[in-house]
């Protein structure tokens, strides 16, 4: 909690000072000639300005030791063995990029049969995981989740597989009719960890270890299969779980490696004894993926990126060592990923707007309070301040040049607003079966090599630092 105490007043002030000097930036006859400062850094003061000055406040709890909630995510930090770890403050979802919605795709050309008897219901689509609604992963399994048309009518399928993107229909369209689908798709990078590393002082790069959960190897069992072939290579070699499942409420059945079927690194699998008849076979393993970027570091002092991996948001400390690395953990649906404790801040601003013109005194104070309270005051509520007072003070006189004795005016504002501050303690789970087996690699492989020769530990723990999201000084989405 010190950390967060002592990093408090700095990014409210300086949030506050930019939506000043923007509203000062929005008036035609004092924009590029009154700027706004923090106190008097200076030798000679201006002949007109806005300062920012005296900030306070005081703690206001919202629960005795702050706690508030456990959150839910598909992505946490965690850092790799042997390293500081301190690439990243924090990661969390880009939920604004998180689905993505496609429109009217065309399917026509899946139609089978002819111009008077379909004989296709089933259509796949061209992106997957279709999921239930913008921003909910969760696959699609409803026939309302989806909108399809045939020649302009909506119709309703009968059933949706958002996982392997299959739509079925309840009759067979003709051939030449126009059949066009509409839903909203996972936009998520694939699960697995990122090694997160910074190569130099303005670049870093991401070496991904991609998780395949429940990849369907084989549709339907006959018994006689020789071979099978994943869809991806590289596998990373004792992590293969094979195993059999009849319908979805089944037992799964195991398969033994070496003693039941064997495989290699590319993902060729060899059946050592016949396999179970009229089952689906689904395997889970991970691969190591090829090096992503160069990515240019940001240069802001307090920043993110959310370009990099896809439907994740990464946060960015001000320490850039060489060979650092975290490790970005994405899950196939959301997990547990930290405890939040929240609360709030009372705090208090002094805002002084000096000019040697009584007449331009009045009307600069009354820009400055009728534009913040009007217009800004609701944008700062969505970033976690919120504004309760804005009041002009009064005027005093004061000394410009004690030689000449000339005078310059001042009116002070009283400020004062609410700083909302959440801060998490972030868990580290990679849940990869339900049935939580064990797996050789975490007690035998301490890390793997990757496709350029880098090594990537597998050995991981918890972040130790706690991230807080301070809205004003990262500027990122608000999350409930």
């Amino acid at each position: 909690m010190d950390y967060m105490d002592s990093r408090l007043l700095r990014p409210v002030k300086r949030r506050i000072f930019d939506e000043l000097s923007d509203t000062l930036q929005q008036h035609s006859t004092y924009r590029d000639k009154v700027f706004a400062y923090h106190k008097f850094p200076y030798k000679e003061r201006p002949m007109m300005g806005v300062i920012l000055k005296n900030t306070s406040g005081n703690r206001q709890r919202l629960s005795a030791d702050d706690y508030a909630a456990e959150v839910a995510s598909h992505v946490a930090l965690a850092n790799a063995k042997n390293k500081e770890g301190r690439v990243l403050k924090w990661v969390w979802e880009d939920q604004t990029n998180l689905t993505k919605t496609q429109v009217n795709e065309d399917l026509s050309a899946q139609l089978s049969g002819d111009t008077i008897n379909g004989t296709n219901r089933v259509f796949t689509v061209a992106h997957k995981p279709i999921v239930s609604g913008k921003f909910n992963t969760t696959p699609a399994d409803n026939f309302a989740q989806v909108y399809v048309t045939i020649n302009g009518n909506k119709i309703f399928p009968e059933y949706v597989n958002g996982s392997k993107g299959i739509v079925i229909l309840e009759q067979a369209p003709v051939v030449g009719s126009e059949v066009l689908i509409s839903y909203e798709y996972m936009n998520l990078t694939p699960p697995g960890r990122y090694y997160i590393e910074i190569v130099s002082e303005t670049q870093y790069v991401i070496d991904p270890l991609y998780v395949v959960k429940a990849e369907e190897l084989i549709t339907r069992t006959s018994g006689t299969e020789l071979t099978a072939q994943t869809e991806n290579h590289n596998l990373l070699a004792n992590f293969d779980v094979l195993y059999t499942i009849k319908n979805s409420s089944s037992n799964k059945i195991y398969l033994v490696r070496d003693t039941d079927y064997s495989i290699d690194t590319y993902g060729t699998i060899t059946f050592l004894k016949p396999l179970p008849v009229n089952k689906s076979l689904y395997m889970d393993y991970r691969w190591v993926g090829d090096e992503l970027g160069p990515f240019d570091l940001p240069k802001e002092e307090f920043a993110y990126d959310n370009t990099a991996l896809r439907g994740v948001i990464l946060g960015f400390s001000s320490e850039k060592i060489i060979g650092d690395k975290n490790v970005v953990i994405v899950y196939p649906r959301r997990e547990t990923a930290a405890k939040v404790y929240s609360g709030h801040w009372n705090m208090n601003f002094d805002i002084e707007v000096i000019s040697r013109d009584t007449v331009q005194l009045p009307e600069l104070t009354d820009w400055i309070i009728n534009d913040m309270w009007s217009r800004k005051r609701i944008k700062l509520i969505y970033e976690g301040l919120t504004m309760e007072s804005m009041d002009p003070a009064g005027e005093i006189e004061d000394v410009y040049d004690e030689n000449t004795g000339d005078q310059y005016y001042k009116n002070s504002v009283a400020l004062t607003l609410i700083s909302e501050w959440k801060r998490f303690e972030p868990y580290l789970t990679e849940i990869m079966d339900y049935e939580m087996t064990l797996y050789p690699f975490v007690k035998t492989v301490d890390y793997v090599i990757n496709n350029q020769g880098k090594i990537l530990e597998m050995h991981i723990s918890p972040n130790t630092n706690s991230f807080e999201v301070k809205y004003p000084e990262i500027g990122f989405v608000r999350y409930y």
